[in-house]
């Protein structure tokens, strides 16, 4: 059933059913809404209480797992695709298992964190393209099965959720690439560290519904540090 917008008066989807979301002339006054229901709430013991709630209260519903359970089963058929299902390896998988989901969950977590709805959907074009990206004669592997779906009216905190999705990414990467040269070598060390570095820098490119778009929006200095990051932990992965 689509939902209809109280400020514009139109009719959209769940994903673009937040003025923010489908670009409402009226967003101004939605953000002004948002400002004042928040500055009711003040007092310093308040804000600290609120945030820890909405720490601890994470939420989420069965719809929700249903879609990230889907999304994660082909994002693993993308992984396992790389060597043509002939060799598969627990560590391999759970590199490509690991970026995606730690990367989705960080989105969810700091959304509702800052105390809005927030829940993963697969989008159907997006389960295509990653389920073309697990065939083994596909030189080209895109996952993007879906995302995060917020409601936010504050520009800085839905920058700032964008923004940790790559963030998470470039410090796995980094993390790894500690553990390639710190332990003894192993190859799956560098396999994390570089695809942790390629998740982050698609996820940056600053255009479509990309994580990249809302963060340049935002603030193009963030954008151009953290761009510049992972193309330098992608770079420094393959040395």
């Amino acid at each position: 059933m689509p939902f209809r917008c109280n400020y514009c008066d139109g009719s959209f989807c769940n994903i673009h059913r937040i003025p923010i979301n489908h670009s409402c002339p009226f967003l101004d006054r939605y953000t002004e809404k948002g400002r004042v229901a928040n500055d009711k709430d003040t007092g310093s013991y308040a804000n600290v209480r609120t945030s820890l709630q909405n720490a601890i209260k994470i939420k989420s519903s069965k719809t929700e797992i249903i879609h990230l359970s889907i999304a994660t089963i082909l994002v693993t058929a993308v992984g396992m695709s790389l060597n043509g299902y002939k060799h598969l390896s627990w560590q391999f998988i759970a590199v490509f298992i690991s970026a995606f989901l730690v990367h989705e969950l960080a989105h969810k977590f700091l959304a509702q964190y800052y105390g809005t709805w927030a829940e993963f959907r697969a989008q159907m074009y997006g389960l295509i393209i990653t389920a073309i990206s697990a065939l083994p004669m596909m030189p080209f592997k895109f996952i993007a099965p879906g995302a995060v779906m917020v409601g936010l009216s504050d520009r800085k905190q839905f920058g700032r959720v964008a923004l940790i999705g790559p963030m998470t990414n470039i410090v796995m990467g980094f993390s790894f690439l500690a553990c390639a040269y710190l332990l003894p070598y192993h190859p799956y060390l560098f396999s994390g560290a570089s695809f942790n570095a390629w998740i982050a820098m698609f996820n940056l490119l600053p255009f479509g519904v990309l994580d990249g778009e809302k963060i340049f929006t935002w603030s193009k200095i963030v954008w151009g540090i953290s761009m510049a990051a992972s193309m330098g932990l992608f770079i420094i992965s393959y040395i």
